[in-house]
C-alpha cells in the first residue's frame, strides 16, 4: 500500500571512530563510545543500547547486523543519476552516487529503521521491519513525484498544516544542515536557487525567490502578499564580483535588466515601486543567460515604505542579497553545531543511571565525592562545545576595548558616576561664583568613526553676553567630523528663532541665509571643537541651534528637536515655567528635577518620557493601559540607532512596573481576559522587533520582554474570573463578605495582576501548613508583598485565609491548577509554563533536555552541574533557532524560556556557591572552573544570539568579542585541567580571570551609561506626576546597581571569579598583591579614596596621604603630598606611574583580593603605616608620625632634590636631518638623545640586532614653522594663550587643550615639505613618489600631534611640579619606518624591582608596542633573567591584553630636551604617533605561540635578554630603558634612552 503523503528521507554520514561494542566501563563513568559520537547520531543510538548488570552495554545482533547491510549495500552502488538524486559533500568524504533511485531509497530506508528512524510506527516489531524493507527492494512504495522539498521534519514526514498564524512568514525552504551529507530527491524543469521571507511588520511578510528556467535565463520575483500595504519599494543595485559589493546596474553596463518605472537615485541606486497585484505587491525581473558584459552574481537591496518613509534593512542593519547563482557549499562546520566529540548533558539515561547509583553516597557526604567524580567530564565535555562554538567560522579581529573595572566594581562605578555628576553640578556652581554665568551639558548621538556615539555638549553662557559651546565626544573615540553651528535666537521666547543681529554677525563672520546663521567650529585638542558667540547688542531669551557634520552632512539634533539654551535670566525663568510651542521635551526644557530639587538635564529619548509622563498621570491608569500605549510607543520608535534612545526609556518605564513602582491598578476594572489581551499584543511586538533589531538593541528588548507577562487571547484570561468561581462553587466555599476567599475573588473579577499568583503561592503553603497563617505571610513577604499592600488594592484584602481541614486535598488540587492558569497569563518567563508551550514544536532531543532540567532542578549538589550543562546546550540550540525563526509567536515563546532557562541556572548558581565551603583546594578549583565555562557560555547567549564568532571592529556585535576571547581560551585550560594544576596552569587561568572581569566590567559600564540617567530622568519625572509620588527613590538611584545584580549570567560568572581568583592564588597563580613601587619603608599616611587617579592630578594634600585609587589609566603623575598609592588595577611595571613612583620613592602597589580592598577603604580617614613582606602588604592603623600634619610632599622632596633644569633653547638649523647628520658631537646640541642613541647604537650593536632608519626634525623647526607668513594669526593666538591666559587660568586642562588646538592649524611651508621629504629619501626611509597628496597630509598632521603633544595634560603637571617651564620645552621629532611587528616589548637593563644590575627585566605584548607604553587594558607577559645567559627566565605574568596594534608606515618620535634630563623620568610624558592608523585586533592566546610554544617562548624571551645585555654594552655599561620588537625571527630595537 502506498503512503497517504510524501515522504522525505535524510541521512547523515558523520565521520567519526568505530562505534565501540560491550565496552566495559568504570562506575560512575559515561560510555567512551557515546563520547566520541556526533551528538544527533548519539542520541538514537542510545535508544537501541541496553544496559545489564555489570553496567555492560551491549548492540542488539539484530540492529548490528541491519547497519552493516546497510552501507554495504550503499558502497555498491556505482553510477550517478543527477536528475533525482544530488549529494553535496561538505567534509570532503568519498562516497559513491547510487545506480538509481530506486536502490538509493532502499538504502536510505534501510538505513533510517535501524537507527530507529523509521517512516513507520516505532514499535513495529522486526516482521514489520522486514516487511516494510522487502517492499521497499521491490519499488513499490515511495512515488517520485513526492520527493521534492526539504526534510524540516524528521523521523516523522511533515504534516500540512490546517492553518496559519496571521503573524507568521510563510516556511522558508532551508536547505539541509551543513554538517554530514544530504540526498534530496527533485524534479521538475525551473531549479529554485534562492527562496527567502522577512516580517517588515506583525501580519507583514516580505518574500523574494529565483528561478533558472530551461533557457538559462534567471527569473526574480519580490512580493509581499498584503492589500492593506499601500506601497513597497526596492532600493537596489547588483553585485558584479564579491557579495558585499553594491553598484547600479547603469554603472556595470547591464541596464537591459531594469525593470519598468525603475529610476536611478543619485547614481548610488534604483529605485523600483512594486506592482499592485489582486492579492498585494509583485515585482518581477528576468535576467538574461547572454546578458553583456557580465552576469551579476546577487542583488542587494533595501526596502522602503514611502507612505510612512519607513526604511527596512537586512540583518543587523545591512542590506538584503539575492544570489543569482547556486551558492558554494561552504566546508566550515556552522558556528553553533555541536563537535563530533562533544556530549554534553545528551546523554540523560546514562546521566540519569549513575545518579540513581549515587543517591545514597549525595546524602551520606553532601555529593562532594559525586561532584569531584563528574567534574573531569563535565569540564572536557564544555570545552568542547565552547571551541565548537567559537571556533566555527573563521576568526576575525575585534574592536578596541576601552578600560573597564572589574564586575565586582559594579556599585563602586555607579557610585562613580553618581560621583561624577556631582562635580558636574559643582563645577557649574563654580562657574557661576567665577565668571557669574550657567554650565550647561545636553548629551546626542552622532556618526563617529566606529557607528553611532554618544557625546556631549558643555555649553557656557557667561553673563548673559557670551556663549561658549564645545563638543565633547564619547570617550575613545574620535567625534563627529568638522561640524557648523546652524543657529538663531528668540527675543521673545527662548524657543524662537530668529536672525541674530547684524553687529553680532559681523564679529563672528557668521554668513546667513533666511533667519539662520551659520558658523564653523574650531577643533579643539585632539578630539574636541569649540566655538565662541558673543552678542554685541542686547542680550536674547535663548539661542536655538543644530549640528551639522562637515563628513556626511548628517543634521544633530537634541532627541529629534533642536538644542535651545537660555542667554538671559528672563528667559532662563521663563524656559523653566514654560513648555515650547510645538515641541517635545528635549535639550535644556521640558525641566525635571530630583527630590532635593537638582535638575536633571534631558537626556535622549527625552520625547517618550513625556508621553509617558503624561500616560501615568491620567486619572485611570491600569496594567492593560500601559501595556497598550507601550505598544503605540515601541511602534513609532524606528529601528536601529535613532530609536534606541526611545528604546531603553520605554524598557526603564515597563521595568519601574515589573518591580511595582508604578501602579498596576489606578481607578480602572480591568477584565483579565483584556489585560492578557494587551500582554500578547505586546509582547508579541517586543518579540517582532527583537527579530529584525540590531545586535545591541537585542538584549534591551530580550529585557523588556522579562517585564511582563505572556498574556494570550484564548482562554485563560477568561477564565482567571471563571475558575475561582468554580472552585468556589465545587468546594461550597462562602461567598460572603469578610471572608479572604470572597475578597480575593473579587480582586480577580475586577483586576487581576501578577500579584495574584503571589497570593496564591501563598495560599498553597497555608494549605500544605494545616492553617498557618506564618507560613502564608512568610511566602508573602518573601516576594514583596505585605499586609498593607493587600489592602491598598481598589478591591482590598483584609481578611486572613480560612482553613477548612476536610476540603485541604481538594483545594490543594484546584488551586495548583489555577495557579498554573495565573502563570500562564501573568508570568511569561515561568519555566514550567515555557516548557509546555515549546515542547510542541521543539526536536524530541531538546525536549528530553528540558523534562531533564524540570526534573532535576531541585537535585543535590552532586547533579547540579549536569543539569547546568543541560541548560547551556538547549540555550545554544534554541539560540540557533531564534535567529532564524520566522513565526513571531514561537520565537516569543522560545525568547520567554531562554529567559526561564538563564533565570535557573542563576538560582542553582546561588545555591552551588553555599555548597562549596567543605570542597578541598583542587576540587574547588575545577568545579568554579567549569561554573565559569557555563557562566561565561551563557552570558554570550544571552548578549549575542546565534554568533559564536568573533567579529570585525565596528561590526554592531563586536561589544561581545571580550568575553568571546575569554571564553575560547577558557575552554583550552578546560582540557589542560586534566594534567593537573601545577605548572603555568594557575597563571594562565589567572590571566583569563583577569581578563573576564574586564569584560564584565564593560557590560556595567554599557548599563550604567546608556541607562541610569535615563532611569533618573524618567523615574523622578514620574514621582512628580503620579498620585502615588512613586517611583520611590531608592529604586531610583539604584535602578543600574539592581539590574546588574539582578542579572541572570553575568553576576553568576563574577561571583564564580571571585571566589576562582583566590583559589587560583592559593595554587600559586599569583599574589594577592603586586608591589611596584616599595616606596620609603614604612609608609605612613592618612587614607583617602578616590575613583580614578586623574581626578586627584591637581589636589596639593597637606599632610601625608595613601591613596585607595579605584582606578588609573597609567598616566597619571603622583599629587603633592602622597607617600602611597593602592589600586584594584594591574599597570604596566613599566607604565609612566609605575616609573614615576619608583623615581619619587613613593609606595605603589595592586591589591587583586576584592575583599582585601573593601577593608582597606575602612581605613578612610585614618592614619595608617604600610609594612611589606615579600609579595604581602599589611595596612594597620597607627599614631599619626610627629610633624605630620605640617605637609610632607615626598614629591617635591624627590624633585626639588634632582636640580631640574632645562639646556637654553636651540636655535632653528634645518628643517629634517637624514641619518648621516645625526651624531653625539653634533653641534648645536639640535635634537634629543632618543634619536643620537638610536644612531650610536645602530653603529655599535652586532648584526644581529636591527635598528630602523632615522631621520630626525630638529629643535628649532616649530618655532620657524610658527613664524611662518601662512601661520601669522595662528602664532598671534598661541603667543597670547601661553603668556597670558594659562598663567591665569584655573582651568589649565582647557587651556592646554586650546593650545593643541592652535598647534594643529598650523600651514606647512613649503621649505618644510622639501626639506622633511629629502632627508627621508636620503636616510632609505621612503622613495621617490612617497608623502605626496594626501600623504603628506596624514604625515604633516602626525608631525603637528608630536608638537603639539609638548602641552599633554600629564606633561604640564610633571613640569609644573618639577619647576619646568613647559613653555620652554623644545621638541625634536625622530622619524622612522614602523617595524611591522609580531610582539613588542620594553627593557630595563636593571631590574626595577630588586635595584640588581645583574639582571634585567621586560614586558612583551603581540603586536605593536603602543599596546604596552600607552597602558592597555591587561597585562604584558612580563619576565626577569639574568643579563649574562645563566639560568632560565623568570616570568612573573602572562599576556591578558585585550588586543593588539598591527599595522606600518611611518611613526613620528617625540623627542624633545624634557626626556634627558636625569632622573626626571620624562619618557612617556609626550606622544610618538604613527602615520596611519593601525589595526586592532581581539585577542586570544589559546593559539598564541609566544604562549603555546614553549620552545619559541624560550627562544624570544633569551633574545631579548641578550638585546638587553648588548645595547647595554654599546652604551657604554649605562642601565638602559629599551623599546624593541620581534618580526620574523629578527629583533629590532627602536629606540633606547638612560632608564631612570
Amino acid at each position: 500500500p502506498r503512503l497517504p503523503h510524501p515522504v522525505f528521507l535524510r541521512l547523515e554520514l558523520i565521520p567519526t571512530r568505530p562505534f565501540d561494542i560491550g565496552l566495559r566501563q568504570s562506575g560512575g563513568q559515561s560510555l567512551s563510545s557515546l563520547h566520541t559520537m556526533q551528538p544527533r547520531m548519539r542520541r538514537v543510538a542510545s535508544s537501541h543500547v541496553s544496559a545489564w548488570p555489570g553496567n555492560k552495554f551491549l548492540l542488539p545482533v539484530g540492529s548490528l547486523l541491519a547497519l552493516m547491510a546497510s552501507f554495504l549495500l550503499l558502497s555498491s552502488l556505482q553510477q550517478p543519476v543527477d536528475n533525482l538524486i544530488r549529494i553535496p559533500n561538505d567534509f570532503g568524504v568519498s562516497m559513491p552516487p547510487p545506480s538509481s533511485a530506486f536502490t538509493a531509497t532502499a538504502c536510505i530506508l534501510l538505513l533510517t529503521n535501524v537507527l530507529g528512524m523509521s517512516v513507520i510506527a516505532p514499535s513495529s516489531g522486526p516482521l514489520a521491519r522486514t516487511a516494510f524493507v522487502a517492499a521497499i527492494l521491490c519499488g513499490i512504495l515511495i512515488p517520485h513525484s513526492a520527493a521534492n522539498g526539504p526534510l524540516n521534519s524528521f523521523p516523522r514526514p511533515p504534516k500540512p498544516s490546517a492553518e496559519k498564524s496571521s503573524n507568521t512568514a510563510p516556511a522558508p525552504s532551508h536547505a539541509a544542515p551543513k554538517f554530514g551529507h544530504t540526498l534530496s530527491l527533485r524534479g521538475g524543469k525551473d531549479e529554485k536557487i534562492h527562496e527567502h521571507s522577512f516580517n517588515m511588520r506583525p501580519g507583514v511578510v516580505f518574500q523574494s525567490e529565483v528561478q533558472k528556467s530551461d533557457d538559462g535565463s534567471i527569473q526574480v520575483r519580490f512580493f509581499c502578499k498584503n492589500k492593506d500595504v499601500k506601497g513597497v519599494t526596492l532600493h537596489w543595485g547588483v553585485a558584479m564580483n564579491s557579495d558585499d559589493e553594491w553598484i547600479t546596474p547603469l554603472k556595470a553596463g547591464i541596464e537591459s535588466i531594469l525593470p519598468p518605472n525603475s529610476a536611478k537615485y543619485k547614481d548610488r541606486a534604483v529605485r523600483t515601486p512594486l506592482k499592485k497585484t489582486d492579492d498585494g505587491l509583485e515585482l518581477k525581473m528576468r535576467i538574461p543567460s547572454d546578458l553583456k558584459p557580465k552576469m551579476p552574481i546577487g542583488i542587494r537591496f533595501v526596502l522602503w515604505e514611502p507612505s510612512s518613509d519607513m526604511w527596512y534593512p537586512g540583518g543587523a542593519g545591512g542590506n538584503f542579497f539575492v544570489p543569482l547563482e547556486k551558492q558554494a557549499k561552504s566546508k566550515k562546520r556552522p558556528p553553533l553545531q555541536r563537535s563530533p566529540s562533544f556530549t554534553g548533558a545528551v546523554d540523560v539515561e546514562q546521566m540519569e543511571q549513575k545518579m540513581k547509583f549515587r543517591d545514597q553516597d549525595d546524602h551520606r557526604h553532601g555529593g562532594v565525592a559525586a561532584l569531584s567524580q563528574d567534574l573531569g567530564h563535565l569540564m572536557w565535555n564544555a570545552a568542547q562545545r565552547e571551541k565548537a562554538w567559537i571556533d566555527g567560522r573563521k576568526e576575525s579581529t575585534g574592536m578596541r576595548l576601552q578600560r573597564s573595572p572589574s564586575f565586582e566594581s559594579a556599585v563602586r562605578i555607579i557610585e562613580t558616576l553618581k560621583e561624577q555628576k556631582e562635580r558636574d553640578e559643582a563645577e557649574a556652581k563654580d562657574f557661576y561664583a567665577r565668571e557669574g554665568g550657567r554650565l550647561y551639558r545636553i548629551p546626542f548621538n552622532y556618526q563617529g568613526q566606529k557607528g553611532r556615539r554618544k557625546g556631549s555638549l558643555k555649553i557656557m553662557v557667561t553673563r548673559e553676553k557670551k556663549v561658549s559651546i564645545r563638543v565633547q565626544p564619547e570617550k575613545g573615540d574620535k567625534g563627529p567630523g568638522p561640524l557648523l553651528l546652524h543657529w538663531g535666537v528668540g527675543t521673545k521666547s527662548p524657543w524662537d528663532w530668529e536672525l541674530p543681529d547684524k553687529e553680532t554677525l559681523d564679529a563672528l563672520k557668521a554668513t546667513f541665509k533666511g533667519s539662520s546663521a551659520q558658523v564653523s567650529f574650531t577643533k579643539v585638542g585632539a578630539d574636541e571643537q569649540e566655538v565662541e558667540v558673543e552678542f554685541q547688542g542686547a542680550s536674547p531669551m535663548g539661542m536655538t541651534f543644530v549640528l551639522k557634520d562637515g563628513d556626511n552632512g548628517e543634521w544633530y539634533k537634541a532627541d529629534n528637536n533642536n538644542f535651545c539654551v537660555p542667554i538671559s535670566e528672563e528667559g532662563k525663568k521663563k524656559m523653566e515655567s514654560e513648555k515650547p510651542k510645538g515641541q517635545t521635551s528635549s535639550g535644556t526644557h521640558g525641566i525635571v528635577r530630583t527630590l532635593s530639587g537638582t535638575e536633571i538635564t534631558a537626556p535622549d529619548g527625552a520625547s517618550i518620557a513625556k508621553e509617558i509622563f503624561d500616560a501615568e498621570s491620567k486619572a485611570s491608569v491600569t496594567l492593560m493601559h500601559r501595556y497598550n500605549h507601550a505598544c503605540h510607543l515601541i511602534d513609532k520608535s524606528p529601528p536601529g540607532p535613532l530609536g534606541k534612545d526611545a528604546i531603553i526609556m520605554i524598557f526603564c518605564w515597563l521595568r519601574y512596573s515589573q518591580i511595582r513602582q508604578l501602579s498596576w491598578q489606578r481607578h480602572y476594572n480591568t477584565k483579565p481576559r483584556e489585560l492578557s489581551a494587551a500582554s500578547e499584543r505586546l509582547n508579541k511586538l517586543i518579540a517582532w522587533r527583537w527579530k529584525n533589531a540590531q545586535p545591541k538593541e537585542k538584549e534591551i528588548f530580550r529585557m523588556m520582554l522579562g517585564c511582563i507577562g505572556r498574556g494570550g487571547s484564548g482562554g485563560d484570561g477568561q477564565a482567571i474570573r471563571d475558575e475561582i468561581l468554580h472552585i468556589m462553587h465545587r468546594h461550597h466555599l462562602p461567598e460572603s463578605k469578610g471572608t479572604f476567599m470572597e475578597e480575593w475573588h473579587q480582586k480577580l473579577h475586577n483586576n487581576s495582576t501578577p500579584d495574584d499568583i503571589i497570593i496564591c503561592q501563598a495560599y498553597l503553603a497555608f494549605l500544605h501548613s494545616g492553617g498557618r497563617q506564618d507560613e502564608f505571610w512568610r511566602v508573602l513577604q518573601e516576594n514583596g508583598l505585605d499586609r498593607d499592600r493587600l489592602r491598598g488594592y481598589e478591591r482590598a484584602i483584609h481578611t486572613d485565609p480560612q482553613f477548612y481541614g476536610d476540603k485541604k486535598d481538594g483545594l490543594i488540587h484546584d488551586f495548583n491548577n489555577y495557579l498554573r492558569i495565573l502563570k500562564n497569563v501573568h508570568a511569561g518567563a515561568d519555566l514550567e509554563k515555557c516548557v509546555e508551550v515549546c515542547k510542541n514544536f521543539l526536536e524530541g532531543h531538546i525536549n528530553v533536555l528540558l523534562e531533564t532540567i524540570l526534573r532535576e532542578r531541585g537535585a543535590s549538589e552532586g547533579r547540579v552541574l549536569a543539569v547546568v550543562d543541560s541548560i547551556t546546550e538547549v540555550r545554544q540550540l534554541i539560540s540557533a533557532r531564534m535567529v532564524k525563526e520566522g513565526d513571531i509567536t514561537k520565537l516569543r515563546d522560545l525568547l520567554y524560556l531562554d529567559l526561564g532557562l538563564e533565570a535557573q541556572m542563576r538560582l542553582l548558581a546561588e545555591r552551588a556557591i553555599g555548597m562549596m565551603g567543605s570542597l578541598g583546594l583542587d576540587t574547588l578549583t575545577r568545579a568554579l572552573s567549569l561554573w565559569i565555562a557555563f557562566a561565561a557560555e551563557n552570558l554570550v547567549y544571552s548578549s549575542s544570539p546565534g554568533s559564536g564568532k568573533l567579529v570585525p571592529p565596528g561590526d554592531l556585535a563586536a561589544e561581545s568579542n571580550e568575553i568571546k576571547a575569554c571564553l575560547r581560551d577558557w575552554s583550552q585550560l578546560l582540557e589542560e585541567a586534566h594534567k593537573g594544576y601545577g605548572g603555568e596552569w594557575p597563571k594562565k587561568a589567572m590571566a583569563v580571570v583577569d581578563r573576564m572581569r574586564r569584560g564584565l566590567g564593560g557590560i556595567v559600564d554599557m548599563i550604567s551609561g546608556s541607562m541610569q540617567h535615563k532611569a533618573e530622568y524618567l523615574g523622578y519625572g514620574l514621582s512628580s506626576r503620579t498620585p502615588e509620588k512613586i517611583p520611590d527613590k531608592w529604586s531610583i538611584t539604584l535602578f543600574s546597581e539592581e539590574l546588574v545584580r539582578g542579572g541572570g549570567c553575568s553576576f553568576v560568572l563574577s561571583s564564580f571569579l571571585r571566589k576562582l581568583d583566590k583559589a587560583l592564588r592559593a595554587q600559586g597563580g599569583g599574589s594577592m598583591w603586586q608591589v611596584i613601587s616599595a616606596g620609603k619603608p614604612g609608609a605612613t599616611g592618612w587614607v583617602v579614596q578616590c575613583t580614578d587617579l586623574m581626578s586627584v592630578q591637581e589636589e596639593v594634600y597637606n599632610r601625608p596621604t595613601i591613596l585607595l585609587a579605584n582606578s588609573l589609566s597609567g598616566e597619571e603623575e603622583v599629587p603633592p603630598g602622597v607617600v602611597g598609592v593602592i589600586t584594584p588595577e594591574a599597570p604596566d611595571v613599566l607604565a609612566h606611574i609605575s616609573v614615576r613612583a619608583r623615581n619619587l620613592h613613593v609606595f605603589f602597589a595592586g591589591c587583586f583580593d576584592p575583599d582585601e580592598y573593601e577593608r582597606l577603604s575602612t581605613f578612610t580617614d585614618k592614619c595608617v603605616k604600610c609594612d611589606q613582606a615579600g609579595d604581602k602588604v599589611t595596612m594597620l592603623e597607627t599614631a599619626p608620625p610627629e610633624g605630620a600634619e605640617g605637609g610632607v610632599d615626598s614629591v617635591a622632596e624627590g624633585l626639588a632634590a634632582l636640580k631640574l633644569e632645562l639646556p637654553p633653547p636651540a636655535k632653528f638649523t634645518r628643517y629634517c636631518l637624514p641619518e648621516k647628520d645625526i651624531a653625539v658631537q653634533h653641534k648645536p646640541k639640535v635634537f634629543g638623545a632618543k634619536s643620537t642613541n638610536i644612531v650610536q647604537v645602530r653603529k655599535t650593536l652586532p648584526d644581529w640586532v636591527h635598528t630602523p632608519k632615522s631621520a630626525v626634525v630638529p629643535f628649532g623647526v616649530f618655532e620657524k614653522v610658527m613664524e611662518a607668513p601662512e601661520n601669522q594669526a595662528v602664532a598671534k593666538e598661541y603667543k597670547d594663550i601661553v603668556e597670558n591666559q594659562l598663567p591665569n587660568s584655573q582651568d589649565p586642562l582647557h587651556i592646554l587643550t586650546k593650545l593643541k588646538a592652535s598647534i594643529r592649524q598650523l600651514q606647512a611651508p613649503a621649505e618644510l615639505v622639501k626639506g622633511i621629504k629629502d632627508a627621508l629619501m636620503e636616510s632609505g626611509i621612503i622613495v621617490q613618489g612617497e608623502l605626496e597628496g594626501q600623504q603628506w597630509d596624514e604625515a604633516f598632521s602626525a608631525l603637528k600631534g608630536v608638537w603639539a603633544s609638548k602641552w599633554n595634560d600629564r606633561a604640564y603637571f610633571s613640569c609644573k611640579k618639577a619647576n619646568i617651564g613647559a613653555q620652554h620645552v623644545q621638541m625634536a621629532v625622530l622619524v622612522q619606518r614602523l617595524v611591522e611587528a609580531e610582539y613588542a616589548f620594553v627593557i630595563h637593563t636593571k631590574n626595577p624591582f630588586k635595584e640588581d644590575s645583574g639582571e634585567m627585566y621586560a614586558e612583551l605584548v603581540v603586536g605593536l608596542g603602543e599596546t604596552l607604553v600607552g597602558n592597555y587594558p591587561g597585562r604584558a607577559l612580563g619576565f626577569a633573567m639574568n643579563k649574562d645567559g645563566s639560568g632560565d627566565p623568570r616570568v612573573t605574568s602572562l599576556p591578558s591584553k585585550s588586543e593588539g596594534l598591527f599595522g606600518g608606515g611611518l611613526i613620528f618620535r617625540s623627542d624633545s630636551n624634557g626626556e634627558d634630563l636625569p632622573g626626571f623620568a620624562g619618557a612617556g610624558l609626550y606622544d610618538s604617533i604613527p602615520m596611519v592608523t593601525n589595526s586592532h585586533k581581539t585577542l586570544m592566546y589559546h593559539n598564541e605561540p609566544l604562549v603555546k610554544d614553549k620552545g619559541l617562548q624560550d627562544k624570544v624571551l633569551r633574545g631579548v635578554c641578550k638585546v638587553a645585555a648588548d645595547v647595554e654594552a654599546a652604551m657604554g655599561g649605562v642601565a638602559q630603558d629599551i623599546e624593541g620588537c620581534y618580526k620574523d625571527g629578527k629583533f629590532f630595537v627602536v629606540q633606547t634612552r638612560p632608564q631612570v
